[in-house]
């Protein structure tokens, strides 16, 4: 039985077979997809492109998981419902990748759909998941979704991927153009920013690195020392992550420190300064020298800001667990409250 099981288990390898294993536990075992998702990219050997692409298809799918169901319950012959889990992900993974990416054609998507079920549960289902992504993908431009104008909660929820209850909430408090444009924003991809660490790399290098594992970027809005992600990745994983070169940090939290106007030399107080982006982002600009000062009221965070500041190389900033109202101390050029 324990060989059996490994045999299973090696059959979902790459990215799709390993997108389908994350998705049939949560559907098994209503586990945390973050969790499961970074178990699997820590042990594995993927590639940094390939992580990336898993990270969209997992996210993708559990995004749009309303949506894709609607879609193959039309062309499943049966209830999709009570399909078999493998056969049920490898499909939402296929169509995820029929719907929404481009970069590979339907045909070899098909295919490899195909083939992963034929592996995993013999030739039947294999011939069903062939039937049915061919099928979509020759109706793919004529798709019907529940009329809006017979029962708009059931096109909202099916269309925008919602739970019926969240939408009929909504549609009796807002009404459906307010509903839809925050259903539409509740979809969009998260990005996410990072902020360059001056003290180790330029932006000509980190740019560099970021084109090496083909990460798709564009510069902070306001800000160039920030950068949003276009594809949602398991960026501290990454070994320049490890290496200081960056933090994971809003944009929005660089503006005060810009707004400082810090100088090289300067004793600046961060007085609320968990979890330490902003003094370390201060340390960035003063060159590391001089002096921040940074308080927290609860010793565990100020542990917190000294590992993460550590890691950026940052040696200017003084630690101090205490309320910012009770602090005394000489004066300084700058103070963030």
């Amino acid at each position: 039985m324990e060989i059996e099981e490994h045999r299973v288990k090696d059959l979902y390898t790459g990215v799709r077979g390993t997108a389908v294993k994350i998705l049939d536990r949560i559907e098994r075992t209503d586990s945390y997809l973050e969790k499961l998702l970074d178990h699997e990219l820590k042990n594995s050997d993927l590639s940094g492109q390939d992580k990336a692409l898993l990270y969209e298809l997992v996210h993708g799918v559990v995004r749009w998981m309303g949506r894709l169901d609607w879609i193959l319950a039309g062309f499943y012959k049966g209830q999709f419902s009570k399909a078999i889990p493998v056969l049920k992900n490898a499909l939402r993974v296929a169509l995820y990748q029929i719907m929404f990416l481009d970069k590979i054609p339907d045909y070899a998507i098909v295919n490899e759909a195909v083939d992963f079920v034929k592996k995993l549960q013999g030739q039947k289902p294999a011939d069903i998941t062939n039937a049915v992504l061919r099928n979509i993908i020759r109706s793919k431009n004529g798709l019907r979704y529940p009329d809006p104008a017979e029962n708009l909660v059931s096109y909202l929820a099916a269309y925008y991927s919602h739970p019926t209850w969240l939408a009929k909430r909504w549609v009796a408090r807002y009404g459906r153009e307010a509903v839809e444009t925050l259903m539409a924003a509740n979809n969009e991809r998260p990005t996410l920013t990072l902020r360059i660490n001056g003290l180790k790399v330029d932006r000509q290098e980190f740019e560099g690195l970021l084109q090496s594992v083909n990460l798709r970027y564009t510069p902070g809005i306001y800000n160039d020392h920030f950068y949003r992600l276009q594809i949602l990745t398991n960026i501290q994983n990454w070994q320049y992550f490890a290496e200081g070169y960056f933090a994971i940090q809003d944009e929005s939290t660089g503006m005060p420190c810009l707004l400082l106007d810090v100088k090289p030399g300067m004793r600046v107080l961060d007085m609320c300064a968990a979890p330490g982006g902003k003094s370390a982002y201060i340390a960035d600009l003063m060159s590391n020298t001089g002096e921040v000062v940074a308080l927290d009221k609860f010793e565990s965070r100020v542990k917190m800001m000294q590992a993460n500041l550590d890691r950026l190389g940052v040696s200017i900033v003084k630690f101090v667990a205490t309320d910012a109202l009770e602090y005394e101390d000489e004066l300084f050029d700058r103070v963030l409250v």
